[in-house]
């Protein structure tokens, strides 16, 4: 024990970096954010998303025909993996107002009148459905349920046509679907939202995060007047406070992957990629993060300014990244400011190898892209840092 004390007091670097981790444990505002804050978020997210793809949505069913044709459509409505039959309407007034009436139902199938006589005499029909599409989630997925529901019964009347004009099965089949379309989805095949979303809501609070934490590493030194005992720890040397100083954080953000690796096992997310490619990919990012709040932190004094620039920064990180919206269809701005935090290249990279299992060399541009950050916040850092240093020493003098 003794030796392994002598080691790291005759390391500065080291010493600064159990400096630093006391520092955190002792600041209720940075062990929250670090320790008690992601336990709780990721926890929470993750039951949210527990149920991964949406199934039996509720949906209403107004039938004006009541013939065997218009009872074979609900009965496949029903049937349906995606819908569930929740209420029969009665009135054609209630079709205006049902979405009103009954918040939980989010799509309306309304079944003409003289739906089947029109089909018996060769002549095309039209079935409305409605949907509540406040939600577009919802609204996608119903109207995508219901393509697929009329386009299997209106093939099926017309095969049972052919047939009936004396053509076997096999011809009558060929004729009626002339065309199939086999959807091969990859790498999410089930439209999980397990999988997609929460792996992205916990990378992004993570550099939130982190970046946030890191934000009053160097100002707080400045403040709290011991940037000249951190200066005299360090043997006068930047690079000392600056690799002691990441070394903690970077502590810290590892302690996050893992909690991150640990929830994806009791979630049962798959990871598809190589697990210490994953490592290097995150381990780079969160020096990358720390260096660039540590560069804000030297270079803005006050605390609070600082925070607020950083939650300026990382804040629209989800929605510039083309998480949620692709970034070719943004504003040429929009699109411009994504690209300006590193999320971004962090996160394109990230689902390259969780989930799409690429090997390392896929995700090179991303890695050079992540570089271009770290080096500005190395070398802002180093450069802040040393003036910062320089006019507190002045100043005191």
């Amino acid at each position: 024990m003794k030796l392994s004390t002598k080691i790291i007091t005759n390391n500065p670097a080291l010493e600064i970096a159990g400096r630093e981790l006391q520092r955190i444990a002792q600041r209720s505002s940075t062990r929250n954010l670090l320790i008690f804050i992601p336990l709780v978020v990721f926890l929470f997210l993750g039951f949210i998303y527990l149920k991964g793809a949406l199934r039996e949505v509720p949906v209403a069913v107004y039938d004006a025909d009541k013939t065997p044709l218009s009872r074979t459509l609900i009965r496949y409505i029903d049937a349906s993996l995606y819908a569930k039959i929740d209420r029969y309407i009665t009135s054609e007034d209630d079709v205006q107002d049902i979405f009103l009436s009954y918040p939980d139902i989010h799509a309306l199938y309304f079944i003409p009148h003289g739906l089947e006589k029109s089909i018996l005499l060769g002549e095309s029909a039209k079935i409305k459905v409605f949907t509540n599409s406040t939600n577009i989630v919802y609204g996608n997925l119903m109207y995508k349920d219901a393509s697929t529901i009329t386009m299997t019964i209106s093939v099926g009347i017309l095969l049972k046509k052919i047939m009936a004009a004396g053509f076997p099965p096999e011809k009558a089949m060929s004729l009626a679907m002339p065309i199939k379309v086999h959807t091969h989805p990859l790498f999410n095949p089930y439209y999980n939202y397990l999988y997609y979303l929460l792996p992205g809501l916990m990378t992004v609070l993570l550099q939130m995060l982190l970046f946030f934490a890191v934000t009053r590493s160097i100002n707080s030194e400045v403040n709290e007047g011991t940037i000249h005992s951190l200066y005299h720890i360090a043997q006068y040397k930047i690079r000392n406070i600056i690799i002691g100083k990441v070394l903690a954080y970077f502590t810290m953000g590892l302690s996050l992957v893992s909690l991150i690796f640990v929830l994806y096992g009791i979630f049962g997310i798959p990871i598809k990629g190589n697990l210490l490619s994953l490592l290097f990919l995150f381990s780079y990012f969160i020096i990358a993060t720390i260096l660039l709040a540590m560069m804000l932190s030297s270079i803005v004094q006050d605390e609070i300014l600082a925070m607020d620039i950083a939650f300026f920064y990382n804040s629209p990180a989800f929605v510039f990244s083309g998480f949620t919206f692709p970034m070719f269809a943004m504003p040429f701005f929009d699109s411009l400011y994504g690209r300006l935090i590193p999320y971004t290249h962090f996160l394109y990279a990230f689902f390259k190898l969780y989930q799409m299992g690429t090997s390392f060399s896929y995700i090179m541009t991303e890695i050079v892209h992540i570089t271009v950050f770290l080096f500005i916040g190395l070398t802002g850092t180093a450069i802040a840092l040393k003036l910062r240093i320089k006019n507190q020493s002045s100043a005191s003098l």
